[in-house]
């Protein structure tokens, strides 16, 4: 190191800061050590986002395996938040063939998240232990109430990918993988 030519980045006389130099000094680092600058990218790029994503306790959860978890967990739960209208037309699942039952607060981003809370809080004895898989017409809200619960004190939070009606959500998929009990099923009006 001692025998490396030290550039100066400010000039003495103007004091000035030689943007030249720093961006020659930058280059020169960049070539003498590319497998440390490639990592540091890939760490930043890939690793980082990754860990970020896996580590969330709020995630995406397909249909089938919200069903699955709904099944084998004992502290999991089915949170329907589709407005009353909706609910008319397209009942929620039917999880007594489980033992357990929906779970219905509709949710609306135009409404206050401290009501909705109170009465999510409400629905579930142990809100702190309890295991959500949140249930929407597509997978839009969804997220966003998995994400508040989460901040809010519950253990984990799924949202179902597509929903009640969406690609590959709860109607899409119930007649070929979901057993008969568990169907949801339209009102006819």
């Amino acid at each position: 190191l001692a025998s490396e030519s030290f550039t100066s980045i400010s000039d003495p006389s103007t004091g000035k800061i030689d943007l030249e130099s720093i961006l020659i000094s930058i280059d020169n680092f960049f070539n003498k050590y590319p497998f440390f600058v490639a990592g540091c990218t890939f760490i930043y790029l890939v690793v980082y986002p990754a860990a970020i994503f896996y580590l969330r306790k709020y995630k995406p959860i397909s249909a089938i395996n919200a069903f699955r978890k709904l099944k084998s967990q004992p502290d999991s739960q089915l949170l329907d938040i589709r407005d009353e209208k909706t609910l008319a037309s397209l009942a929620s699942p039917n999880l007594k063939f489980l033992g357990k039952s929906s779970i219905q607060v509709p949710f609306s981003e135009d409404d206050d998240e401290s009501v909705f809370l109170k009465k999510v809080k409400g629905s579930f004895s142990d809100p702190e232990n309890t295991v959500v898989c949140i249930l929407d017409n597509f997978d839009g809200n969804s997220m966003k109430v998995a994400e508040l619960l989460i901040e809010n004190g519950f253990k984990e939070a799924y949202y179902i990918r597509g929903g009640a009606r969406g690609k590959n959500g709860w109607l899409a998929i119930q007649e070929e993988l979901l057993p008969p009990p568990v169907h949801m099923t339209t009102s006819r009006t």
